[in-house]
C-alpha cells in the first residue's frame, strides 16, 4: 500500500502521490502554501489537487509537470502562478485558465494539442512561447491582457483574432505561422514586434492610430507572390496610388494611416 505522504523532510519539502494518477510529485512549502516542482511517472489525467496536507497548493513550478503524456488537467482555483514549460510537451487538446492565475510563465503550454483555450481574467501577460506549437483555432484575448510576450502564439491554427485595446504590446513573432485571415487591432496598442503576424493568411486589417512602432516584416506573407510595390503619381510625382501584396510596405507608403486594410485581387487597398 503506498502512503499519501512518502517523504518528509524538516516540514518544508515532501513527495506526494496521487492517487489513480500514476504520478508522483514533489512540492516545496512558500509562506505557508505550496509549489509543485516536480512530478514523475506519466497519466493521461490529472486534478491537481487543491491543498496537500491542508495547505493550498498556489503554484506550479518550472517544468513541473512537462513530457508526461498529459491529455487532460484540472487546474484548481488556488493556482495563482504556473511556472516555465509547466506542462510542456504533453497531449492536452484543451486548457481553462482560473481568474485566479496572474502569472503564466515561458513555455508554460508549449507543444501539445490544444485546439482551445480560455484565459482566465487574472492575467495581465502571456509569456514567451506560452502557447506555441499547438492546434489553436479559436482564441479570445480578454481585456485584462496588457502584453503578448514574443511568440506567444507562435505555430498555431487561429483564424480569427481582435487584439483588446488594454494590450500595449504585442511581441515578436507572436502570432506567426498561424492561419488568420481577419485581423482586428483595437485603439491602445502601440508596439507591433518584428514578425508578429509573419505568414499567416491575412486578406482584412484593422491597426488603430495608436499604433507608435512597427517592427521589420510585422505582417509580411512568406507566399504573397508579390513583394514590390507599384506607384501610380501624376507629372508632378505626386502619389495617387499604390499597390502591392506586401502589406507592410503598403502601410508605409501610404503614410501609416489607421483604418482597415483590404486585399484585393490588385494588392492592398484602404478603406474597403
Amino acid at each position: 500500500m503506498i502512503k499519501k505522504y512518502v517523504i518528509a523532510l524538516l516540514g518544508m519539502c515532501c513527495a506526494v502521490y496521487l492517487p489513480a494518477q500514476n504520478l508522483d510529485i514533489t512540492v516545496e512549502e512558500l509562506d505557508g502554501s505550496l509549489r509543485i516542482t516536480k512530478s514523475t511517472g506519466s497519466a493521461r489525467e490529472l486534478v491537481i489537487p487543491q491543498a496537500i496536507n491542508d495547505l493550498p497548493v498556489t503554484s506550479i513550478g518550472p517544468g513541473a509537470f512537462a513530457g508526461r503524456g498529459l491529455e487532460k488537467i484540472t487546474i484548481p482555483d488556488t493556482v495563482t502562478e504556473i511556472g516555465d514549460l509547466a506542462f510542456a510537451d504533453n497531449l492536452l487538446t484543451s486548457l481553462i485558465i482560473g481568474d485566479n492565475v496572474t502569472v503564466v510563465g515561458r513555455g508554460a503550454f508549449a507543444g501539445n494539442r490544444l485546439t482551445e483555450v480560455t484565459l482566465g481574467r487574472g492575467l495581465s501577460s502571456i509569456g514567451r512561447g506560452a502557447f506555441l506549437r499547438n492546434r489553436i483555432t479559436n482564441l479570445t484575448i480578454t481585456d485584462n491582457i496588457t502584453a503578448i510576450e514574443d511568440y506567444a502564439f507562435f505555430s498555431n491554427n487561429i483564424q480569427t483574432l481582435s487584439i483588446p485595446g488594454t494590450v500595449t504590446a504585442i511581441g515578436a513573432g507572436a502570432f506567426s505561422g498561424n492561419r488568420i485571415s481577419r485581423l482586428e487591432i483595437n485603439q491602445g496598442v502601440t508596439d507591433i514586434g518584428a514578425g508578429a503576424f509573419y505568414n499567416n493568411q491575412i486578406r482584412v486589417v484593422t491597426i488603430p492610430a495608436t499604433v507608435t512602432s512597427l517592427g521589420k516584416r510585422a505582417f509580411d506573407l512568406r507566399n504573397a507572390g508579390v513583394s514590390g510595390v507599384v506607384e501610380y503619381r501624376d507629372t508632378d510625382g505626386n502619389l495617387l496610388l499604390s499597390s502591392s501584396k506586401n502589406f507592410d510596405a503598403y502601410y508605409t507608403i501610404s503614410g501609416k494611416r489607421a483604418g482597415t486594410y483590404t486585399l484585393t485581387q490588385e494588392g492592398w487597398r484602404y478603406g474597403e
